[in-house]
Formats: structure tokens, sequence, C-alpha cells
């Protein structure tokens, strides 16, 4: 759940979740513990990989219109601001989360104390950078669980992490685009796509730093920019998903033939969008990264990066055409549609190179089961 500090609702919403932890606190005096507690903004990404091939899990959340959403979908969710969540807590002995911890951060070092193991499985690799500023709750954690040597020395000599709290697993996510389970004809009924077709997914980053940012390029605005991809799909048999990340809120105020609008908010699951994804168009956004594992065409908006604190993985990280106009945006995205072996002789070295430097060998559909093998073994100790 994102906090809004200006609504009165949500002041309460954490005074509220500040009890249930206060009270989980005390009843972990006397309750055994067998439960691991999930928390972020939504259950997806790392976490959903998690929650799937872990039975004692639970996620939790201050949302309670999303938690009544998945208890409708069979999903274990408990209220962060109801009794149950102190019945959660006081029965946990991990915690992984995704993000911040809102109101339990207030006194997670007295659950540490008492035996709660905590891990972090951020969602990103990241373009943006960052310092050992923003991840000060995440320093106070047993261990951070990344993607691979590369993000792990990014954590240590960037992030200001300790050595041996920085753990290689891979990301859990990541398993679901190396060994893909769903079937694409039923992710594309689910999003209501056509069963044919070109699918281009426009996923741009937020704003960031960069208050009032657009998330249209080349200084078009909304209208002009999605009537030239509309018209784009319209000729060549494509549809293009419109997918803005949660903290930039519902986009598109008018309907576009041909385009299809699947916010963050709306659909938590990226990694099934990116399974029927033929083709990705991307500025700074980290989703580059993970579409990078499916080996499917991938175009770069050259725009202003939205960074304060400048680049984690740098613009040498782009892998794919770099386009700096609309007329070479349309020349790239029809090249890659109508031409896909000119694309991939133009860019295979770099994609390969960016894909092996990033991954190594830890994208290969086991991630999942490392990070679970660390939980196993923090938890027995």
């Amino acid at each position: 759940m994102k906090i809004n500090k200006s609504r009165p609702s949500h002041w309460l919403y954490l005074l509220a979740f500040t009890c249930q932890a206060t009270l989980g606190l005390i009843l972990r005096l006397v309750t055994e513990r067998s439960a691991i507690t999930l928390y972020g903004h939504k259950l997806n990404g790392n976490l959903f990989a998690l929650y799937q091939s872990c039975d004692e899990s639970t996620f939790l959340s201050m949302d309670l219109a999303y938690c009544r959403s998945l208890h409708a979908q069979g999903i274990r969710a408990q209220w962060a601001c109801g009794i149950g969540a102190a019945l959660l807590l006081a029965r946990s002995k991990a915690l992984i989360s995704d993000h911040g911890l809102h109101s339990l951060e207030l006194i997670l070092t007295c659950y540490q104390k008492t035996g709660l193991r905590c891990f972090d499985v951020w969602h990103g690799i990241p373009f943006k950078g960052f310092d050992a500023d923003d991840f000060r709750l995440q320093h106070r954690y047993d261990a951070t669980w990344v993607a691979s040597p590369l993000v792990r020395k990014l954590y240590i000599e960037r992030f200001g992490f300790e050595p041996d709290r920085v753990v290689v697993t891979g990301y859990a996510r990541t398993d679901a685009l190396v060994e893909q389970q769903a079937c694409n004809l039923d992710i594309r009924k689910e999003l209501g796509l056509p069963e044919t077709g070109v699918v281009v997914l426009f996923a741009p980053t937020w704003s960031q730093d960069a208050a009032g940012r657009s998330l249209y390029p080349f200084g078009y605005s909304e209208a002009n920019f999605l009537a030239a991809l509309s018209s784009i799909a319209e000729q060549h048999d494509a549809t293009v998903i419109l997918r803005t990340h949660l903290n930039s809120g519902a986009s598109a105020e008018q309907e576009y033939p041909n385009i299809k609008r699947v916010p963050s908010s709306d659909w938590p699951d990226t990694e099934s969008i990116l399974q029927v994804s033929d083709i990705l168009i991307c500025d700074w956004s980290s989703i580059a990264f993970d579409f990078l594992l499916l080996d499917r065409p991938t175009i770069f908006l050259d725009v202003p990066p939205p960074f304060r604190k400048g680049f984690s993985l740098g613009p040498e990280f782009r892998f794919g055409p770099i386009v700096d106009s609309m007329p070479a945006l349309t020349e790239a995205l029809v090249c890659a549609m109508q031409s896909p072996d000119h694309y991939w002789r133009s860019h295979s070295e770099k994609h390969q190179e960016v894909k092996t430097t990033i991954y190594e060998e830890w994208a290969d559909g086991q991630a999942t089961q490392r990070c679970l093998a660390q939980l196993a073994r923090a938890c027995s100790t």
C-alpha cells in the first residue's frame, strides 16, 4: 500500500498497524513460531514467487480492499490493521519484504530480539542510483538476497551493505521467465488481448526524482504519443500494452485503438505480461533487465534519466536500439516486428554481453529454491 500522508485515513491505518504490531510483539512471549510473513506494496515479483512455493507464508498488507481481493482468489492474506495481524506476527519466525515496513519498522529491533529473522528481496536490478541512506532499514536485516554477483557488488560497494549480509540466490521472480508455466493464450485472454498478433509492451518508468516528468518521450503529449503508437499497431496487426509503474497511478485519459492499458495497480503480475510481450519499449525502467531473459527485441527511449543520485547500472547497459525521436522509434519498432533477423544481427552481441554480465548463471529457474534453502538454514539456527 502506498501511503499518502495528506490523507487522515492513512494515518489511522498506520496507527492501527502500530497497535497490532505492538500486541504481536507481546504475544510472541507465549506463542510458537512457524509462520512466514511476506510484506510489500503488492503480492508480486519475488514475494509472489516465494509465496507460491512456501505453504507457511502469508501476505500482510494495510490495504483492506487488496486483502479482500486476494482472499477472493484463495490467497493467504492478512490485513495489517486487524487483530489477525498481531496473531500472524506473533507466530512468525521470519519476515520477507521487498520494500519498507511502515509501522513495523518502529519496533523491528524488538522483534529481532525475540528471534524474528528478516530478509529483503527488493524488486529491481536498477538503472537508478542509490546510496547507503536509501537502505537504512535493510541494513538491519539478517540478509538481502540478490540476483547475481554483479548486483551483490553494487550492494556492498555502492549501497553500503556488509558483505556477509548480501547473498546471491538469483531473483525468484525470474524463474517464471526462464521456465514458463502459464499458457500464452490463457494470459492473453485474461488481459483482454487478441489471440494473435504482435504484442508490444510500453513500460516507462515513473517520475522518480524529477517532479513533473512526463511518461511520454520527445516532448510529445500523451494524446500525440499514444495516437502514434496506435497507428503503428493498426498498420502491423499489433497490440500495445501500456504498463505504468505503481507510483505513476493510472494513465491515459482516453482509449486508443490497439492500445490496452494494464497499470501495475490493476495487474501486479508483471512476469505474465512480459511472457506474452514480443517487443519492449522502455526508458530507464528496471523492467528491461527482466525482459532481457526472454531474448526478445527491446527498444530504449533516449530521454533524460530522472535520477538525482546518478546510476547504479549506467547507460552502457542498454542492449537494444537507442532512439531519440518518434521517427527513430517508428523505424526501430517496425524493424523489430517485420525483420527480427535484422534486429538480432545488429544487437545480439550486446544483448548477450549484458545478459551474461548481469545474471551469469543465476537465472536458471532455481532461484526460488535457493531462497527457500537460505530461509530454512537461517531459521534453523
